[in-house]
């Protein structure tokens, strides 16, 4: 892995100062565009934000990785990934294509699902799905299942990230120290195509972050959520050789926990208002103030410090992501994840910091 070293560093580089110089690009063509974000009851921010922010983050992913393929040892990893490659590049036009889509003109919850199931398709049918479950010492094989627990994973953490865009620079981070983490445990497994994928999305979000830290000049949208939720789904099914991939509590999907959990928690609460079967399944996917950051900023009654409490559960997260992917470690990853757990739900349910009616600290 030392060979890759010196390439992952420039790609890394190369990420960030892309994605940092396209940014005011994409600013301008936004605005120009009409593609912008306007305050409203549920939004935080007060001032009318151009979005599309997420082209400049795809830029910065795909431009350097382009020239990298100039080293021979990426070469040599075009080589052996041909079909993962292929695979992120189908499905992520396709999500890249409904991000701009629903920036420029909105798009409803049916035809989003309809495009994201179409790209997890994709991805599980070229290898990134789960074959068995792997319960403590216990191995459950799932068969034709595997493909649908698939992509019921992928259209979900395509969604977790894309709900949890709700304030400055929250995705970014989130995304950023998950990005790392996967980073770090494709490193210990060995793993050159995740590692790849995972370095010049860190590092095009870097780049990215001081466009959109608060308060944001431009906003990442659905363009940059959907397709960074779609490499985080993949990279966390992905493995260095294309072998049978178990579905195990740890690792990867660890890291997710924040905003794979937060999204259930608020399906669940709109599923539970009284109301038709039907009204109730289609609620679930209706926007309001109910998710994590939401909850944080009333009862903080400020946005930095809102942030600042989430990316702390997500670094716990990440810590415990990465350690429960080593045997030695593995007892004190489960225990950063349980700490990281306890934290959010005591943020969420008992924290009365402020009180519920708060008054926001808003980004100008």
């Amino acid at each position: 892995m030392l060979q890759y070293a010196a390439p992952l560093l420039v790609l890394f580089l190369a990420s960030a100062i892309t994605s940092f110089i396209t940014t005011a690009a994409v600013k301008r063509i936004a605005e120009e565009a009409g593609a912008i974000d306007h305050p409203n009851e549920r939004k935080m921010h007060v001032e009318a934000t151009p979005r599309m922010g997420g082209l400049a983050i795809i830029f910065g992913f795909g431009f350097p990785l382009m020239l990298l393929a100039a080293n021979p040892h990426a070469a040599e990893l075009v080589s052996k990934n041909l079909s993962y490659l292929f695979a992120v590049l189908a499905s992520g036009s396709l999500i890249v294509g409904l991000g701009v889509y629903d920036d420029l003109l909105g798009s409803d919850a049916p035809k989003k699902f309809l495009v994201q199931t179409a790209a997890a398709i994709i991805l599980v049918s070229f290898g990134f799905h789960f074959s068995s479950v792997s319960i403590g010492v216990y191995t459950i094989q799932l068969g034709i299942f595997g493909w649908v627990v698939s992509v019921v994973w992928i259209v979900g953490v395509i969604n977790a990230v894309n709900f949890i865009d709700g304030i400055d620079s929250l995705a970014t981070l989130v995304a950023i120290t998950i990005a790392v983490a996967f980073s770090v445990i494709a490193w210990i497994r060995v793993d050159v195509f995740s590692i790849v994928i995972m370095t010049a999305l860190a590092g095009s979000l870097i780049g990215f972050y001081r466009w959109n830290r608060p308060p944001a000049k431009i906003f990442m949208g659905d363009s940059g959520s959907l397709f960074i939720g779609l490499l985080l789904a993949a990279c966390s099914i992905a493995r260095p050789i294309k072998s049978p991939t178990a579905l195990i509590v740890g690792g990867p999907m660890l890291a997710l926990a924040l905003p794979v959990l937060d999204t259930l928690i608020v399906m669940k609460q709109r599923f539970g208002a009284e109301s038709g079967l039907g009204a109730r399944v289609m609620r679930m996917f209706n926007a309001d103030r109910r998710h994590f950051h939401h909850v944080l900023v009333e009862k903080y009654g400020s946005i930095n410090k809102a942030i600042l409490s989430i990316w702390i559960i997500t670094l716990l997260f990440a810590i415990s992501a990465v350690l429960t992917v080593i045997e030695e470690t593995k007892l004190a990853g489960y225990a950063f994840g349980i700490a990281g757990f306890a934290g959010m739900v005591f943020l969420r349910y008992w924290f009365r910091r402020g009180g519920l009616h708060a008054p926001v600290e808003r980004q100008a």
